[in-house]
């Protein structure tokens, strides 16, 4: 135990290397609770069972060309220490669709009877498609020819779950990468940049029917941070439902069921609280877990 830090501080570096840089956008969970695979490698030391999760974020709902994300996650315990899993991110926003696919790794070290510190990594890439030709008008020659890329990344992570509390902290792509580079035959105009991410929440026991959690979301870069704040109560350790709000830019509500205990069914909505609220008609997010 006197040697923990020696595990955590390599962690550490690799994920706060580059913080400097600029960061470029990444997708955003409203059920970020329950998808903390999708950006923390170490969550994946989680699972107890062979776990299946989907989630689809349709967001500003009814704005043409908005963005559309689809999460798939393949998680396998190894034993109590090790596990292992995949994961696939579909992101579509106007002209520019990626797909990222990473491999996981995760291992826990059991700090006391019921603390677990877990470190994960992982590698992978993003493949990125950037469609000129969909604009159908005339464009600059530089963007004359629709871009496809492939940008091989790594990330890692560490989580600390207790009894009664959990604190995640990752870094999901730790590379700097160009998003459209002079190989493709254009100029490089965007770069991908780290984002981390930490987020943290307590469950409150208020009866043995009832358990209070509020939790938290912050992704940061030198450029922006943008906080999400979560209230959720769990009734009958069934039924969750809950208020997020994501400071100055959304508010809504989710509701989150354990229909049995191999199925798990979430549901997130939201809504813009700056000026395109006027014409978008909120944000979808669905969400999905089989365990086997």
């Amino acid at each position: 135990m006197k040697n923990i830090h020696i595990l955590i501080l390599p962690f550490l570096f690799l994920i706060l290397v580059n913080f400097s840089a600029s960061a470029q956008q990444e997708p955003l969970y409203t059920l970020y609770r329950y998808n903390t695979n999708f950006f923390n490698p170490a969550a994946f030391g989680l699972n107890e069972r062979m776990e299946f999760r989907s989630n689809f974020r349709n967001q500003f709902s009814g704005i043409e060309q908005a963005p559309e994300t689809l999460g798939l996650y393949f998680g396998v315990p190894v034993n109590d220490r090790i596990g292992i899993g995949a994961t696939v991110v579909s992101d579509k926003v106007f002209i520019e669709s990626t797909t990222s696919l990473f491999a996981s790794f995760a291992y826990g070290v059991q700090l006391d009877r019921w603390t677990w510190l877990h470190f994960g990594v992982q590698a992978g890439g993003t493949f990125v498609n950037i469609d000129f030709n969909s604009l159908d008008q005339a464009i600059d020659p530089v963007f004359a020819q629709n871009v496809n890329d492939f940008n091989p990344n790594v990330g890692a992570g560490v989580y600390l779950k207790g009894m009664d509390y959990f604190v995640s902290l990752s870094s999901p792509r730790i590379l700097a990468s160009d998003r459209i580079d002079d190989e493709s035959g254009v100029l490089t105009v965007a770069r991908s940049r780290p984002q981390f991410y930490l987020s943290g929440g307590y469950h409150f026991a208020i009866s043995d029917n009832v358990v209070f959690t509020p939790s938290t979301l912050l992704r940061f870069s030198n450029e922006e941070t943008i906080t999400d704040v979560t209230a959720a109560f769990k009734i009958l350790n069934t039924i969750e439902v809950g208020a997020n709000y994501r400071v100055n830019r959304a508010f809504g509500g989710l509701l989150y069921l354990t229909v049995q205990e191999w199925l798990e069914i979430g549901y997130a909505y939201e809504t813009n609280s700056g000026a395109i609220n006027v014409s978008e008609e909120g944000t979808h997010e669905i969400g999905a877990t089989l365990k086997f």
